[in-house]
């Protein structure tokens, strides 16, 4: 990738959805840009990325986060084989863990308060973040991309009810490309007019997009109560 949170991880030369340049530029979901060095920073031990696709956010964070565990979701059987051959190319297959299916008891095996969910599951994020459901959710940082359906009450309204008390959230919405192409432009050197690059920048989506950024006050209040533990000498 030429540029944007993942630089420098090499990337395959199809995608099993979606626009493959986009990935090429690191342009692809930018607005998520500042959300993935908060996730850098926190440094997560476990990552579950549930609905991989071909391995974008899995491969991308092992490569941010050596010292991550990445276990990789999807019911596809070419977006596991995908990512399998990103993690190789990337030299991460060791810790880059591809499985097809996630349940709530996989979530609550893995739940710490440094794991995390990244969740993009075509509206199926209702169930399977249900906090009534899987307790531990509520001590687990997610960034979720929400899909709206024809139900009720609305996915995002459901998933902000659910976790208010629990999370901090951030509603993050899908923007134009011309603010990233003017900021980029001139730093990576192709032989390419602004034209070219909106059209190499296009996701092709029918929607506008929306995600969810929830992190746990839960995991931020435990940690702050073992750090004051430690410099008090209390067990």
């Amino acid at each position: 990738m030429l540029s944007g949170p993942f630089k420098g991880v090499r990337y395959l030369d199809g995608t099993v959805w979606g626009s493959i340049t986009p990935k090429w530029l690191g342009s692809y979901e930018s607005e998520l840009n500042h959300v993935i060095e908060e996730i850098v920073a926190k440094d997560y031990n476990v990552i579950l990325n549930v609905g991989c696709a071909e391995g974008y956010y899995a491969v991308g964070l092992a490569y941010r986060l050596p010292g991550a565990r990445i276990l990789a979701y999807d019911t596809d059987f070419l977006s596991r084989r995908q990512t399998r051959r990103l993690a190789r190319l990337n030299r991460c297959e060791m810790r880059v863990s591809v499985r097809r299916y996630c349940a709530c008891s996989d979530i609550e095996k893995h739940a710490t308060d440094k794991t995390l969910i990244v969740c993009d599951i075509e509206g199926f994020e209702r169930s399977l973040l249900d906090p009534a459901l899987c307790p531990s959710l509520r001590r687990i940082d997610m960034l979720v991309e929400v899909h709206e359906e024809n139900w009720s009450p609305r996915t995002l309204a459901l998933l902000k009810t659910r976790f208010s008390d629990s999370h901090s959230l951030e509603e993050i919405s899908g923007t134009d490309r011309q603010k990233w192409i003017e900021s980029f432009v001139g730093t990576l050197d192709l032989p390419m007019s602004n034209n070219d690059l909106r059209e190499a920048t296009e996701e092709h989506r029918y929607t506008r997009q929306t995600w969810l950024w929830m992190k746990s006050m839960l995991a931020e209040t435990s940690s702050q109560n073992s750090a004051v533990s430690q410099l008090s000498g209390v067990p």
